[in-house]
């Protein structure tokens, strides 16, 4: 029983640390995708490791030339290059949400970084539309 509460407590440790990231792991992981989703997460910290691991990839541009494509397209691209065509796209898009995020988000941060939390914004509102 002793070594089964010891594991469940190592565990936990082991998990609250996840959400603790380095500098390193901004410019290496695309950590802010799964930042944006916590709500508990900083404004600010979420903004540095989008800025930091933008600064070591490249950022994919806008939407493709779907008349340029076509040329292109004739040719059956390889598998390599259709991952990489995915993976692209997929970023795009995750580049999209994060501008999204940040645009809907940035009138709810405090000045500490701390977003506040959907009840409070829906207290906000309530108080807003009752004056």
């Amino acid at each position: 029983m002793l070594f089964f509460t010891i594991l469940c407590s190592i565990t936990a440790v082991h998990a609250q640390q996840g959400g603790v990231y380095t500098e390193k792991d901004y410019a290496h992981k695309p950590v802010w995708i799964s930042m944006i989703k916590d709500t508990t997460a900083n404004f600010f910290e979420i903004e540095k490791a989008y800025k930091v691991y933008f600064q070591h990839h490249d950022k994919p541009g806008g939407e493709h030339d779907v008349i340029g494509e076509h040329a292109k397209a004739e040719k059956m691209p390889s598998k390599r290059e259709q991952r990489k065509l995915q993976a692209d796209d997929h970023m795009r898009l995750e580049v999209k949400k994060y501008e999204h995020w940040h645009a809907a988000t940035i009138p709810y941060v405090q000045s500490d970084g701390s977003i506040l939390t959907p009840a409070q914004r829906l207290q906000i509102w309530k108080d807003h539309r009752s004056k």
